[in-house]
């Protein structure tokens, strides 16, 4: 009887263990999405963008096996929140989306001490539309504004009752803002601005100002996953403040062939 449950706990222990060593799975944005992320170094793999080298850095410190994945954002969000992959990098918190992911919390609310960055979103409209944003209410809309699917964006502008949905890449927004079929168009800024300046008509948009909508990333895990218990997941989030910081202060040179 004994040697029996000394097996079986053995057994037990030794599947923990195997299971424990399994590698993370994590995704974030799709190269089409965020194509001009810099490719940092951290430790000997190369890393594109700085959130994601922030996850990086501080999943090696914490030794902990990963594996990262560049999906479309929508199949990102999708595929975590169904366990496919334990987490995703750089979540808004929303109500609906703390329904299907842990994020760092304090009273109830997002932890923005342990984000790992943060982003401004700017409308872009052509430069002689009535559109205009009062940090409020947007008038002068015609046709609709639109944002990259999935985002939170998408969700605010649909609450103003502005919302034109699309399909199509987050590259084709601001070609359709050219061609009149859209009154505004929602991005980040660090995106929006690589994606003008190469573009022959940038100077028919204008950024309109303020910002839309200023929005804290998390690393989101999954509460499908059971790779990370509760103190696994405080250690990690906090571990992220550490390596936000020391990536800071002394970034890595963006590599390049």
């Amino acid at each position: 009887m004994l040697k029996h449950l000394l097996r079986a706990t053995l057994l037990l222990l030794c599947s923990n263990m195997a299971h424990a060593q399994r590698p993370l799975q994590l995704c974030y944005e799709s190269f089409d999405e965020t194509p001009n992320l810099p490719q940092l170094q951290i430790g000997n793999e190369r890393i594109a963008g700085f959130h994601a080298a922030v996850v990086a850095h501080a999943l090696q410190q914490q030794q902990l096996p990963y594996q990262l994945h560049r999906l479309p954002w929508r199949r990102c969000l999708a595929e975590a929140s169904r366990g496919q992959m334990d987490a995703a990098i750089g979540v808004g918190w929303t109500a609906e989306r703390a329904e299907n992911f842990y994020f760092p919390l304090q009273q109830q609310l997002p932890d923005t001490e342990k984000r790992l960055t943060f982003v401004n979103y700017y409308i872009y409209a052509l430069a002689d539309s009535a559109l205009h944003w009062d940090g409020e209410q947007i008038t002068g809309v015609h046709y609709g504004l639109a944002a990259p699917k999935g985002y939170v964006a998408e969700h605010k502008l649909k609450q103003l009752g502005v919302l034109q949905p699309l399909d199509s890449s987050i590259g084709s927004g601001l070609a359709l803002v050219l061609n009149n079929r859209l009154d505004g168009y929602v991005l980040p800024g660090s995106v929006a601005e690589a994606q003008l300046a190469e573009h022959p008509q940038a100077h028919k948009i204008r950024k309109i100002e303020p910002a839309f909508l200023r929005q804290d990333l998390f690393l989101a895990i999954s509460k499908r996953s059971s790779k990370l218990d509760e103190p696994s997941r405080e250690q990690l989030w906090q571990q992220i403040v550490i390596s936000r910081v020391t990536l800071f202060a002394n970034p890595p040179l963006p590599q390049v062939d």
